[in-house]
C-alpha cells in the first residue's frame, strides 16, 4: 500500500493544471508548469505536447495514453500556446480540411472587381 500511495503522489492533476495555461505562453513556461509531456507531435503548421497520468485497472497502474482519463493536448505555433484540451484528433481534422480548402477553392471574384 505504501509504494501505491507514492507513486499518486508525484502525479499531476492536468485538468487543475491546465486553468494555469495561458494563450501565448511560451514552452519553457508549459515545460515548468506541466513537466516534460509523455509524447509530442510536430509538423510543419504545429507543435503538440501531450499529457496523461497512469490508469489503474484493478489494482495493475496502466500507462496507456487511449485509456487515459486525464489526457491534455497542449498546441504550440512559433513556440507559444495556441489551443490546449483533450481531443486533437479533432482538431487536426479540422486543420487538415481548412488547408484543403484554402488551397483548392477558385480565387473569389470580389478580388477583381
Amino acid at each position: 500500500m505504501f509504494l501505491f500511495l507514492t507513486g499518486c503522489a508525484n502525479t499531476i492533476d492536468y485538468g487543475k493544471a491546465s486553468l494555469n495555461l495561458e494563450l501565448g505562453m511560451p514552452k519553457s513556461d508549459v515545460m515548468e508548469l506541466l513537466g516534460t509531456p509523455k509524447r509530442t507531435d510536430v509538423n510543419e503548421n504545429r507543435e503538440r505536447w501531450f499529457y496523461w497520468n497512469k490508469e489503474v485497472i484493478g489494482f495493475t497502474p496502466v500507462d496507456n495514453e487511449m485509456l487515459a482519463s486525464d489526457k491534455l493536448v497542449v498546441t504550440f505555433k512559433n513556440g507559444h500556446v495556441v489551443d490546449w484540451g483533450k481531443n486533437a484528433f479533432m482538431k487536426d481534422a479540422m486543420d487538415a480540411q481548412q488547408r484543403i480548402m484554402e488551397n483548392y477553392m477558385p480565387p473569389s471574384n470580389e478580388d477583381n472587381n
